[in-house]
């Protein structure tokens, strides 16, 4: 394998556990989450660990398979989660609980914990949609856990091998003294987040590889938390209170990089947020490595953040509007108006942007037709600005799916018809305008989307039922009468 370990793992130890992310490799070894996980079960002593991946052919896939100190863990020709003592989740979208269901069941898993009687494999599941909610997966995971996993995934850990790893009434109540284990039986209203208040050691790459959306760069997190207050996003819900890592943490573990790559990606809700941004790019750009700046907020675009990328080179910048109108984007916690938008695209384009990318959304509480008219109305007005050749707008459009913990999580959605004929109204208007560009996600799963978000213990057996029988349509047909039907959310 092309891969490159920042780190050097003992791998020693009599249990095994299997690191999964429910989705590719490319994807899955592009999230921050995962690496954290990976890194920190590794480096547990006691343990050896795997990396597992589903791929888009619908098999599972492990890198490790191809490392000679790893191969014992394999028992036969293709991978598989049988015979681990634990097998871990991290998980950043609803849709892949599915693929979770399908890497257990590839390896002939049962399902639900209480099929697995109290033997193994221990399932753990993490995130920041199951720390939004964390009832469905409850079901199929011994433990859920709710928060930053740097609070207590060592103490988890270690009464795990206390037990070694056999699911007992004793290891349940040691685990539910602990703040962010959610069981089975428990509503998401008993469990204490866990929250680290210090965040002294980021989430970042431990793991290069050129097979990643991100092959190029070294990525890590400086924020965590937000303090903005947008009624849509799980960010404020699930990553409160707004933390800051340590200038110092953030320099250390970037060194670890220094001589592999030439580029660092900055992670985080708001990187502004950052009181020591300017000197972290500063000291990144003094190890001869330059920043790249995932998406900013508009309203916090100053002077001294273009000259940081004018300084690092970066070409293309990233808001997110959200909504093409002032009115309903204050109804929606978005403190942004357009005039400020346009303000930061005109600086941007002083400072050398060229290419900018906006995020909307669509199916928003109290949305109009004028709202939608609107997205249209702001694109034409930013395309104005563009007084020079080589710039270009790209568009990220996708529907409103309502979040568990958020202000609009008891939203009902619109028919289905409503979002074909927006989607179909943007995407006619967009093909006429030059240098823009557009993708918007697709609808075949919005409604599966939202009833995952928002549903709870009774939802994860609907999918269990329906999974089992070949028959997802069925949960999907369930979500839409749910969500947008007479009997749904108000």
């Amino acid at each position: 394998m092309d891969e490159t370990f920042l780190y050097e793992y003992a791998d020693t130890g009599r249990f095994r556990v299997a690191v999964c992310y429910p989705n590719s490799y490319h994807t899955g070894m592009s999230n921050l989450g995962f690496h954290n996980l990976f890194h920190r079960v590794s480096s547990f002593p006691g343990i050896r660990t795997v990396r597992f991946f589903l791929e888009r052919n619908g098999k599972l896939f492990s890198p490790d398979k191809h490392y000679s100190h790893k191969r014992d863990m394999f028992k036969g020709r293709e991978p598989s989660l049988q015979g681990f003592d634990g097998i871990f989740f991290t998980v950043s979208f609803e849709l892949d609980y599915i693929n979770i269901l399908r890497m257990l069941a590839l390896s002939f898993i049962p399902l639900l914990v209480e099929e697995r009687g109290g033997n193994k494999p221990f399932v753990l599941t993490g995130g920041i949609t199951v720390s939004a909610n964390p009832e469905i997966l409850s079901v199929f995971s011994d433990v859920v856990f709710v928060g930053d996993m740097e609070e207590n995934l060592e103490k988890i850990l270690g009464l795990l091998l206390e037990s070694s790893f056999i699911p007992s009434g004793p290891l349940r109540d040691h685990l539910l003294l602990m703040d962010g284990v959610f069981m089975d039986g428990l509503k998401d209203s008993g469990v204490k987040r866990a929250v680290s208040f210090s965040v002294e050691s980021p989430a970042h790459t431990v793991v290069l590889t050129r097979n990643t959306e991100f092959a190029d760069r070294f990525l890590i997190e400086i924020t965590r938390g937000c303090r903005n207050s947008c009624t849509f996003c799980m960010a404020r819900c699930t990553g409160s209170p707004i933390r800051m890592i340590p200038e110092s943490s953030v320099l250390e573990s970037t060194g670890r990089a220094q001589h592999h790559v030439k580029r660092v990606g900055l992670v985080g809700p708001v990187l502004t947020d950052h009181t020591q941004l300017s000197s972290i790019v500063r000291g990144i750009n003094d190890m001869g490595m330059s920043v790249s700046f995932s998406s900013l907020r508009a309203d916090h675009f100053t002077k001294e953040v273009a000259e940081l990328l004018k300084c690092n080179k970066q070409k293309t910048l990233t808001f997110a509007p959200e909504t093409g109108e002032d009115g309903l984007r204050r109804k929606i916690g978005k403190d942004l108006t357009n005039v400020q938008l346009f303000e930061a695209v005109i600086l941007a384009l002083e400072y050398g942007i060229k290419h900018f990318r906006y995020y909307f959304m669509y199916g928003l509480p109290w949305e109009k037709d004028e709202d939608i008219k609107a997205i249209i109305e702001l694109v034409k007005e930013t395309l104005v600005l563009f007084d020079r050749s080589g710039c270009s707008l790209h568009l990220s459009i996708n529907p409103f799916v309502p979040k568990k913990g958020t202000p609009l999580d008891a939203r009902q959605l619109y028919p289905v018809n409503y979002y074909s004929r927006v989607k179909q109204f943007l995407e006619d208007e967009l093909k006429k305008m030059k240098n823009v560009t557009a993708r918007f996600e697709s609808l075949r799963m919005l409604f599966t989307q939202a009833l995952l978000s928002t549903g709870n213990r009774e939802t994860g057996l609907l999918l269990y039922k329906t999974f089992m029988k070949n028959n997802l349509q069925a949960f999907t047909r369930f979500g839409e009468n749910m969500l947008s039907g007479e009997g749904g959310i108000t």
